[in-house]
């Protein structure tokens, strides 16, 4: 349908323009030398100005969209051969056409005049049809790119929803092994936690975006295991409005953001990690000292990354990050 409306409006503007000598003279600028070259009444240009905007719709409908079911080795010959048969027809055409209205050949005075003109539109017209061909292709090629990175975007999305660490399930099995010898209802506890954690996971492995009420109570119960393994060396403040906790975010969001902080940092009885979360403005700030590790930490450096990368594609918003020599801090929106 748009390409229709572009090929009706071109032609129109072609057949006019290319007429506007008649035009002009048909309202008063009488040329000598053109009302001696050519016959000139309002029946003979509204016949010209229909026949090039005929011509130009042909030339344009075969070359946008006609042209394109051409697909063999000489296609670009075959489709400069039948381009100029188009001409060619069409200039046998209006010879006819003028034979059997006038009964002679009106044409003969300017006979070179009119080849060389349609030949001259129809050259014009292939240039404006490969220019938007080209544009249109550029655009598609655009609109796949972006359906390319949408799609390994969400890819990216899914499999981080579906993603258990195993590192982080060993230590817990770790923690529970321990637990159930020196404290049996505090490991009742750590399996309800457990437990929740990979409910919860499952549950949302279809969502996109979870309310902060949600993550807020996820990221409990992994703070929970967190201490379980470090004991009083880790600390974690959740200092949320509840206001905002109907608004949403990614899910695991802020679990990952916790976990990139114990990951990264020293925690020991020298150095106890303290973590906070809290809101400002429109975001949640996941903040903590920084104590870098001494011995390899074993990380593909891209979770950041990719959460980042589920932000711009769910809400099409980036998280900040920052760090100082003292404080590392992520912000992230909230819907």
């Amino acid at each position: 349908m748009k390409t229709n409306k572009l090929i009706f409006l071109i032609s129109l503007g072609v057949s006019v323009f290319f007429n506007i000598p008649r035009l002009n003279f048909l309202y008063g600028n009488r040329d000598p030398f053109l009302s001696n070259l050519i016959e000139v009444s309002i029946e003979d240009t509204i016949f010209r100005v229909f026949s090039l905007f005929c011509f130009s719709v042909v030339i344009l409908k075969f070359n946008l969209s006609w042209n394109e079911k051409i697909n063999f080795k000489y296609h670009k010959w075959v489709s400069s051969l039948i381009n100029l048969s188009f001409f060619f027809f069409w200039m046998l055409f209006l010879k006819l056409v003028n034979l059997w209205v006038y009964d002679f050949d009106t044409f003969s005075m300017s006979t070179q005049i009119i080849n060389i003109s349609y030949l001259l539109v129809m050259l014009i017209l292939i240039v404006v049809s490969r220019i938007i061909r080209l544009t249109e292709q550029s655009k598609q090629n655009a609109i796949e790119k972006e359906r390319l990175v949408q799609q390994n975007l969400q890819n990216e999305l899914s499999a981080l929803r579906n993603q258990i660490n195993p590192h982080f399930l060993f230590n817990s099995l770790n923690s529970l092994s321990l637990l159930v010898m020196e404290d049996q209802k505090a490991a009742r506890t750590f399996i309800n936690k457990l437990s929740f954690m990979f409910r919860y996971m499952l549950q949302s492995k279809d969502q996109d975006m979870v309310t902060i009420k949600e993550e807020v109570k996820f990221l409990d119960s992994y703070i929970h295991l967190i201490k379980q393994r470090y004991r009083d060396n880790f600390h974690a403040l959740i200092e949320i409005k509840e206001k905002l906790f109907q608004h949403k975010i990614p899910t695991l969001a802020l679990q990952i953001l916790m976990e990139n902080a114990v990951k990264h940092n020293e925690i020991s009885n020298e150095n106890p990690l303290h973590v906070e979360v809290f809101d400002h403005e429109n975001y949640i700030v996941v903040k903590n000292k920084i104590q870098v590790r001494t011995g390899t930490v074993e990380s593909t450096n891209t979770g950041l990354s990719n959460l980042n990368s589920r932000f711009k594609l769910l809400m099409n918003k980036e998280i900040e990050i920052s760090a100082d020599d003292k404080y590392f801090k992520v912000k992230i929106p909230i819907s």
